[in-house]
Protein backbone atom coordinates (compact mmCIF):
# COMPACT_ATOMS: atom_id res chain seq x y z
CA UNK A 1 0.00 0.00 0.00
CA UNK A 2 1.22 4.12 -0.66
CA UNK A 3 -0.90 5.35 2.59
CA UNK A 4 2.23 6.30 4.18
CA UNK A 5 3.61 8.53 0.99
CA UNK A 6 -0.25 9.44 0.77
CA UNK A 7 -0.82 10.65 3.92
CA UNK A 8 1.87 12.77 3.83
CA UNK A 9 1.25 14.48 0.85
CA UNK A 10 -2.18 14.60 2.17
CA UNK A 11 -1.56 16.67 4.94
CA UNK A 12 1.08 18.67 3.37
CA UNK A 13 -1.58 19.93 0.83
CA UNK A 14 -3.79 20.63 3.32
CA UNK A 15 -1.75 22.71 5.52
CA UNK A 16 -1.69 20.34 8.70
CA UNK A 17 0.82 19.50 11.22
CA UNK A 18 0.92 16.15 11.77
CA UNK A 19 -0.05 16.98 15.82
CA UNK A 20 -3.08 18.91 14.25
CA UNK A 21 -3.77 15.80 12.45
CA UNK A 22 -3.87 13.48 15.04
CA UNK A 23 -6.05 15.79 17.32
CA UNK A 24 -8.29 15.58 14.36
CA UNK A 25 -8.63 11.85 14.40
CA UNK A 26 -8.37 11.47 18.71
CA UNK A 27 -3.89 10.05 18.12
CA UNK A 28 -1.02 11.25 19.05
CA UNK A 29 1.21 12.95 16.74
CA UNK A 30 3.39 10.46 17.16
CA UNK A 31 0.80 7.87 15.32
CA UNK A 32 1.45 10.01 12.78
CA UNK A 33 4.69 10.11 12.35
CA UNK A 34 4.84 6.20 12.60
CA UNK A 35 2.47 6.51 9.83
CA UNK A 36 4.44 8.64 7.45
CA UNK A 37 7.56 6.67 7.64
CA UNK A 38 5.37 3.68 6.87
CA UNK A 39 6.19 1.92 10.87
CA UNK A 40 3.20 1.42 11.18
CA UNK A 41 -0.57 1.46 9.88
CA UNK A 42 -3.71 3.38 10.90
CA UNK A 43 -6.32 1.73 12.53
CA UNK A 44 -8.87 0.12 10.31
CA UNK A 45 -11.57 2.09 12.20
CA UNK A 46 -9.80 5.53 11.18
CA UNK A 47 -9.77 5.61 7.49
CA UNK A 48 -13.34 6.81 6.51
CA UNK A 49 -12.32 9.59 9.13
CA UNK A 50 -9.11 10.48 7.54
CA UNK A 51 -10.28 10.19 3.87
CA UNK A 52 -12.63 12.70 4.87
CA UNK A 53 -10.80 15.36 6.47
CA UNK A 54 -8.48 14.96 3.39
CA UNK A 55 -11.61 14.82 0.79
CA UNK A 56 -10.47 11.75 -0.90
CA UNK A 57 -11.91 7.93 -1.24
CA UNK A 58 -10.22 5.27 1.22
CA UNK A 59 -8.96 3.67 -1.70
CA UNK A 60 -7.27 6.87 -2.71
CA UNK A 61 -6.01 7.24 0.73
CA UNK A 62 -4.77 3.92 0.33
CA UNK A 63 -3.71 4.37 -3.13
CA UNK A 64 -5.38 1.66 -4.37
CA UNK A 65 -5.49 3.27 -7.84
CA UNK A 66 -1.71 2.77 -8.22
CA UNK A 67 -1.98 -0.92 -7.27
CA UNK A 68 -4.80 -1.23 -9.76
CA UNK A 69 -2.46 0.61 -12.22
CA UNK A 70 -2.02 -2.41 -14.91
CA UNK A 71 1.11 -0.24 -16.42
CA UNK A 72 2.89 -0.02 -13.27
CA UNK A 73 2.87 -4.11 -13.17
CA UNK A 74 4.14 -4.24 -16.65
CA UNK A 75 6.78 -1.92 -15.37
CA UNK A 76 7.27 -4.12 -12.65
CA UNK A 77 7.93 -7.39 -14.99
CA UNK A 78 9.77 -5.42 -17.23
CA UNK A 79 12.69 -4.30 -14.71
CA UNK A 80 12.31 -8.19 -13.27
CA UNK A 81 12.53 -9.76 -17.18
CA UNK A 82 16.16 -7.17 -17.35
CA UNK A 83 17.71 -8.23 -14.62
CA UNK A 84 17.01 -11.68 -15.28
CA UNK A 85 18.22 -11.33 -18.89
CA UNK A 86 21.76 -10.07 -17.13
CA UNK A 87 21.69 -12.59 -14.80
CA UNK A 88 20.71 -11.14 -11.83
CA UNK A 89 18.28 -13.47 -10.69
CA UNK A 90 18.85 -12.70 -6.82
CA UNK A 91 18.26 -9.49 -6.95
CA UNK A 92 15.01 -10.35 -9.66
CA UNK A 93 14.12 -12.39 -6.58
CA UNK A 94 14.20 -9.85 -4.33
CA UNK A 95 12.92 -7.23 -6.04
CA UNK A 96 9.69 -9.14 -7.10
CA UNK A 97 9.43 -10.44 -3.31
CA UNK A 98 9.06 -6.77 -2.62
CA UNK A 99 6.52 -6.24 -5.86
CA UNK A 100 4.70 -9.02 -3.95
CA UNK A 101 3.82 -6.97 -1.01
CA UNK A 102 1.63 -4.92 -2.88
CA UNK A 103 0.30 -7.60 -5.04
CA UNK A 104 0.16 -10.53 -3.30
CA UNK A 105 -1.89 -12.34 -5.87
CA UNK A 106 -0.49 -11.59 -8.92
CA UNK A 107 -0.02 -14.89 -10.69
CA UNK A 108 2.26 -13.54 -13.35
CA UNK A 109 4.47 -11.85 -10.20
CA UNK A 110 3.98 -14.53 -8.58
CA UNK A 111 5.41 -17.29 -11.75
CA UNK A 112 8.55 -14.21 -12.33
CA UNK A 113 9.08 -14.84 -8.24
CA UNK A 114 9.63 -18.44 -8.38
CA UNK A 115 11.72 -18.69 -11.88
CA UNK A 116 14.05 -16.18 -10.12
CA UNK A 117 14.50 -18.14 -7.35
CA UNK A 118 14.67 -21.39 -9.34
CA UNK A 119 17.33 -19.76 -11.70
CA UNK A 120 19.08 -18.22 -8.80
CA UNK A 121 19.31 -21.85 -7.03
CA UNK A 122 20.37 -20.64 -3.86
CA UNK A 123 16.73 -20.85 -2.27
CA UNK A 124 14.75 -24.38 -3.68
CA UNK A 125 12.53 -24.70 -0.56
CA UNK A 126 11.03 -21.24 -1.28
CA UNK A 127 10.75 -22.04 -4.89
CA UNK A 128 8.70 -25.39 -4.02
CA UNK A 129 6.65 -22.94 -1.77
CA UNK A 130 5.39 -20.59 -4.33
CA UNK A 131 4.60 -23.50 -7.00
CA UNK A 132 2.81 -25.28 -4.76
CA UNK A 133 1.01 -22.37 -3.99
CA UNK A 134 0.27 -21.46 -7.54
CA UNK A 135 -0.86 -24.86 -8.13
CA UNK A 136 -3.34 -24.50 -5.30
CA UNK A 137 -4.83 -21.35 -6.77
CA UNK A 138 -4.33 -21.52 -10.43
CA UNK A 139 -7.29 -22.60 -12.37
CA UNK A 140 -5.74 -22.55 -16.00
CA UNK A 141 -4.86 -26.06 -17.26
CA UNK A 142 -1.95 -25.04 -18.89
CA UNK A 143 -0.38 -23.15 -16.45
CA UNK A 144 -1.24 -25.72 -13.95
CA UNK A 145 0.83 -28.20 -16.07
CA UNK A 146 3.91 -26.22 -16.53
CA UNK A 147 4.23 -25.88 -12.74
CA UNK A 148 3.31 -29.55 -12.25
CA UNK A 149 6.84 -30.32 -14.62
CA UNK A 150 8.79 -27.85 -13.11
CA UNK A 151 7.55 -29.00 -9.20
CA UNK A 152 8.55 -32.38 -10.41
CA UNK A 153 12.15 -31.83 -10.88
CA UNK A 154 12.23 -29.49 -7.97
CA UNK A 155 10.74 -32.36 -5.66
CA UNK A 156 13.59 -34.71 -7.81
CA UNK A 157 16.38 -32.61 -7.35
CA UNK A 158 15.52 -31.24 -3.15
CA UNK A 159 15.31 -35.35 -2.44
CA UNK A 160 11.72 -35.62 -2.49
CA UNK A 161 11.81 -38.52 -5.48
CA UNK A 162 8.61 -39.62 -4.14
CA UNK A 163 6.67 -36.67 -4.04
CA UNK A 164 7.68 -35.92 -7.53
CA UNK A 165 6.42 -39.82 -8.95
CA UNK A 166 3.38 -38.77 -7.39
CA UNK A 167 2.62 -35.73 -8.56
CA UNK A 168 4.19 -37.08 -12.36
CA UNK A 169 1.73 -40.18 -11.85
CA UNK A 170 -1.09 -37.58 -11.39
CA UNK A 171 -1.10 -35.41 -14.80
CA UNK A 172 -2.98 -36.84 -18.18
CA UNK A 173 -1.56 -39.43 -20.28
CA UNK A 174 0.12 -38.54 -23.59
CA UNK A 175 -2.77 -39.30 -25.59
CA UNK A 176 -4.70 -36.52 -24.08
CA UNK A 177 -2.17 -34.00 -24.23
CA UNK A 178 -2.33 -31.29 -26.85
CA UNK A 179 -0.34 -32.41 -29.42
CA UNK A 180 -1.97 -35.45 -29.76
CA UNK A 181 -5.65 -34.63 -29.26
CA UNK A 182 -5.88 -31.45 -31.23
CA UNK A 183 -5.70 -33.01 -34.59
CA UNK A 184 -8.41 -34.58 -34.90
CA UNK A 185 -10.62 -31.26 -35.05
CA UNK A 186 -8.21 -29.25 -37.11
CA UNK A 187 -9.27 -28.97 -40.99
CA UNK A 188 -6.91 -31.17 -43.12
CA UNK A 189 -5.07 -28.46 -44.52
CA UNK A 190 -4.36 -27.51 -41.01
CA UNK A 191 -3.89 -31.39 -39.33
CA UNK A 192 -0.67 -32.31 -41.33
CA UNK A 193 1.14 -29.04 -41.08
CA UNK A 194 -0.02 -29.35 -37.42
CA UNK A 195 1.52 -32.76 -37.08
CA UNK A 196 4.50 -32.36 -39.12
CA UNK A 197 5.47 -29.36 -36.41
CA UNK A 198 5.14 -31.05 -33.63
CA UNK A 199 5.71 -34.98 -34.26
CA UNK A 200 9.42 -34.54 -34.62
CA UNK A 201 9.65 -33.01 -31.23
CA UNK A 202 7.51 -35.65 -29.88
CA UNK A 203 9.67 -38.35 -30.92
CA UNK A 204 13.42 -36.35 -30.12
CA UNK A 205 12.12 -36.44 -26.42
CA UNK A 206 10.90 -40.38 -26.40
CA UNK A 207 14.40 -40.76 -28.13
CA UNK A 208 16.07 -38.40 -24.87
CA UNK A 209 14.14 -40.55 -22.37
CA UNK A 210 15.69 -43.53 -23.96
CA UNK A 211 19.16 -42.59 -24.22
CA UNK A 212 19.54 -40.29 -20.99
CA UNK A 213 19.38 -36.89 -21.25
CA UNK A 214 22.68 -35.30 -19.86
CA UNK A 215 21.49 -32.24 -18.65
CA UNK A 216 22.55 -30.46 -15.36
CA UNK A 217 20.23 -29.75 -12.86
CA UNK A 218 20.32 -26.40 -13.69
CA UNK A 219 20.06 -26.82 -17.49
CA UNK A 220 17.05 -29.04 -16.78
CA UNK A 221 15.08 -26.32 -14.79
CA UNK A 222 15.88 -23.79 -17.08
CA UNK A 223 14.51 -26.04 -19.81
CA UNK A 224 11.03 -25.99 -18.40
CA UNK A 225 11.19 -23.53 -16.16
CA UNK A 226 11.98 -21.06 -19.00
CA UNK A 227 9.66 -22.97 -21.64
CA UNK A 228 13.16 -24.02 -23.36
CA UNK A 229 12.09 -27.55 -23.72
CA UNK A 230 12.01 -27.36 -27.51
CA UNK A 231 14.71 -29.27 -29.19
CA UNK A 232 16.11 -26.42 -31.68
CA UNK A 233 18.97 -28.75 -32.81
CA UNK A 234 18.65 -30.12 -36.20
CA UNK A 235 16.28 -33.13 -35.63
CA UNK A 236 17.42 -36.60 -37.33
CA UNK A 237 13.88 -38.32 -37.41
CA UNK A 238 16.25 -41.21 -39.23
CA UNK A 239 18.41 -41.97 -36.18
CA UNK A 240 15.25 -40.89 -33.54
CA UNK A 241 13.16 -43.49 -35.03
CA UNK A 242 15.86 -45.96 -35.56
CA UNK A 243 16.72 -45.85 -32.00
CA UNK A 244 12.99 -45.78 -30.60
CA UNK A 245 12.82 -49.31 -33.13
CA UNK A 246 15.59 -50.26 -31.57
CA UNK A 247 14.44 -49.96 -28.01
CA UNK A 248 11.09 -51.49 -28.61
CA UNK A 249 12.70 -54.67 -30.29
CA UNK A 250 14.64 -55.48 -26.77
Amino acid sequence: MFIAKNLKRLRLEKGLTQEELAQRVGVTGQAVSKWERDECYPDITLLPGLANIFGVTVDGLLGMEAINDREKLWDIHAHANTLCVQGKYRDAAVFLEEALKTYPSDHGLLDAHAISLVMAGDDPCRAIEVYERMMAEDTSDKHRGTIAAVLCYLYHYNDMTKKAALLARSRPHAVESRELLLPDFLPPEQRGEYLRKYIPGILIKIRKLIDGENLTQEERLRAVTLGTDICDESIDLDKTIDTIIKFLNR
